[in-house]
């Protein structure tokens, strides 16, 4: 009852103080740069500040997947305000990778829901992952490869950034441990590759690697933007070869118009979460699928549970940063996991229990 009655407290206090205007009002950064992904952010919006807590978003002009330095100045802007006592982001592993070493030597807490660097682990305590490793990730892709497809020649198309490289190395690292190797493995261009000459070049890359090592598994560790040509390209030369997603697809369940040759049957994608019957997924659901215009992924649901994890942490631990990371840091120790839409979170192990492996389902234009 007395816990109970100091979280009430410290609510009121926390609604008094965003009420009231003044700079002591509570915030959680957000460490992404919105576009199409605003509504998203407009949607959970209500259910995080109806706890008393505000989000601030995005402030650094420019864009970040264009000149990734704006990372680094948006997490200083972020570490520089006494009110953002923590923050969820960025974008992908290198994003906040960048934003991780700012955080940790500022002592902000940084709570990162999709990106799988194993890096991310090493940046320091105030970095909260809600995702298994790229090498947890890497050995979970190995066995399905080997034990469910019974592939024995592995092939890997991957992009030279943290993610691809982190998740091709952390699937290398797994086969060797059961003996074997790719039979290739060959760097993507990160630009879209439905346009030239980006096209041109991902079709010599692709069909290069097919003809040496004839594969018949091929793992794609790389997103949306280029992983379905890349998909259809792998399909062109033969539609049977069994295509293993990572992560950055999503699972791989909504496959655009623009790919009309890939085989759907021979595709598979690693996901962290899908939408279920219990009564947390469907809350989250009917709060925030009306204001998208896409189905709703697991980087969604894993960035809801960051705001509302940081939110309980804050109603619980008081509005300290320095508070608010021991709070972080005793889930699973001297606290029960708490509970978000993906499950039970904890940080004294791998959530390896998330990874599914799913396969595409609908057709959107």
């Amino acid at each position: 009852m007395h816990s109970i009655a100091r979280l009430v407290q410290r609510s009121v206090i926390l609604a008094l103080l965003v009420g009231c205007g003044r700079p002591e009002a509570v915030r959680i950064g957000d460490g992404y740069p919105r576009d199409e992904s605003l509504p998203f952010l407009e949607a959970i919006r209500p259910a995080v500040e109806s706890s008393g807590v505000l989000i601030s978003t995005w402030s650094v002009g420019g864009d970040p997947r264009i000149t990734i330095q704006l990372n680094t100045e948006q997490a200083s802007l972020f570490a520089d305000d006494p009110t953002v006592v923590a923050v969820v982001g960025h974008t992908g592993s290198r994003e906040a990778l960048l934003a991780a070493a700012v955080y940790n030597a500022r002592e902000v807490p940084h709570v990162v829901p999709n990106a799988t660097s194993g890096l991310l682990g090493q940046s320091g305590p105030w970095t909260f992952t809600l995702v298994p490793s790229d090498s947890v990730e890497g050995a979970f892709i190995a066995d399905y490869a080997l034990d469910s497809l019974r592939g024995s020649r592995l092939g890997v198309l991957y992009l030279g950034d943290e993610y691809g490289i982190g998740l091709r190395d952390g699937v290398r690292a797994a086969l060797r441990r059961r003996g074997t190797d790719f039979v290739d493995a060959s760097m993507i261009p990160s630009d879209w590759c439905y346009a030239e000459p980006a096209a041109t070049i991902h079709r010599a890359i692709i069909n290069a690697s097919l003809r040496r090592s004839k594969p018949d598994v091929v793992v794609v560790t790389t997103g949306s933007s280029s992983g379905w040509c890349t998909a259809e390209l792998i399909h062109q030369a033969n539609p049977e070869t069994w295509i293993i997603f990572g992560d950055g697809m999503d699972g791989a369940r909504q496959v655009p118009d623009l790919t009309p040759r890939v085989n759907p049957g021979r595709i598979r994608g690693v996901e962290f979460w899908a939408a279920s019957t219990d009564s947390m997924s469907r809350a989250f659901v009917d709060r925030v699928q009306g204001k998208m215009k896409q189905p709703l992924g697991a980087s969604h649901a894993l960035q809801y549970d960051a705001y509302m994890l940081l939110a309980a942490a804050i109603h619980e631990a008081g509005p300290d940063r320095r508070a608010i990371r021991r709070w972080l840091e005793s889930l699973g120790v001297s606290r029960e996991p708490w509970q978000g839409v993906t499950g039970p979170i904890a940080f004294n192990r791998p959530r390896s229990e998330i990874l599914r492996m799913s396969g595409p389902t609908v057709s959107v234009p």
